[in-house]
């Protein structure tokens, strides 16, 4: 075959590796970079072809290990976050941190970009801020308090303190249990999912730090500094061999 020849994607004999590819993997895009490659340096002779084919299947192994890393961040974040509230990974991530205990989970947090978690944040400060006001009006105990702090309350809490005192007997629709009811469930329920939002951003950095498994990264630096040696030295051959053939023909 001519190198001219070689040059047409179309001529190119079977790789002797496209049996080698996993099952998942795009042969298109395999044959694509090969071709590029046979464009770029035609062989002249059957080693060259060779060492051709070898620099083709190093390349595509070498694009193989960004899959890879990408895939051992994964499955470490998937083993070591937990949807439940306050997990472990969300403790250590807030270990140094005071105040209201945060309603949050590593998975819940992973999930989330700052934005939305500013969004969040800014939703649950406004809730806190109407409980705080209902809660100021009871305390002032002044005339109607109980309808003013009633409504002031969101819509969803409201209900939820009129379906809390038809099912419990410690709760009626008066200024005692709204100012108990603030209190006890709404005012801590509140601030902790507030503090939950706010914690997102750091328990994030906390999964994504712990997703760098070092001894598993490690192996997989170690192939892909052999396999980055293997394709200088294929190349360094190809290179010089391509060389020899010009010199060659200009004589």
């Amino acid at each position: 075959m001519s190198e001219q020849a070689v040059l047409i994607p179309n001529t190119l004999p079977p790789s002797p590796y496209e049996t080698a590819l996993l099952p998942w993997e795009d042969a298109e895009a395999f044959g694509q970079l090969r071709e590029e490659y046979f464009i770029a340096y035609p062989p002249g002779c059957p080693a060259a072809r060779h060492v051709l084919e070898q620099l083709v299947w190093c390349d595509w192994r070498r694009r193989r290990l960004v899959l890879g890393e990408r895939a051992l961040h994964m499955a470490s974040l998937d083993n070591r976050t937990s949807g439940e509230c306050r997990d472990s990974l969300s403790r250590r991530a807030l270990a140094v941190s005071g105040g209201t205990r945060p309603e949050i989970s590593s998975a819940g947090a992973i999930k989330n970009e700052d934005e939305d978690d500013a969004e969040t944040e800014q939703m649950w400060a406004g809730m806190v801020e109407q409980a705080e006001t209902a809660e100021s009006l009871l305390e002032a105990d002044g005339a109607d308090c109980f309808a003013q702090a009633f409504a002031c309350l969101p819509e969803e809490t409201a209900e939820w303190f009129l379906e809390t005192c038809e099912t419990e007997e410690k709760y009626n629709q008066d200024r005692e249990s709204l100012l108990r009811f603030l209190s006890i469930e709404v005012l801590p329920f509140f601030r902790k999912h507030r503090a939950g939002a706010q914690a997102g951003p750091t328990v994030r950095l906390q999964a994504w730090g712990e997703s760098l498994d070092p001894h598993r990264m490690d192996r997989l630096m170690q192939l892909d500094e052999r396999l980055t040696r293997q394709y200088e030295k294929l190349l360094g051959m190809l290179e010089r061999a391509t060389a020899r053939r010009l010199r060659a023909a200009v004589k």
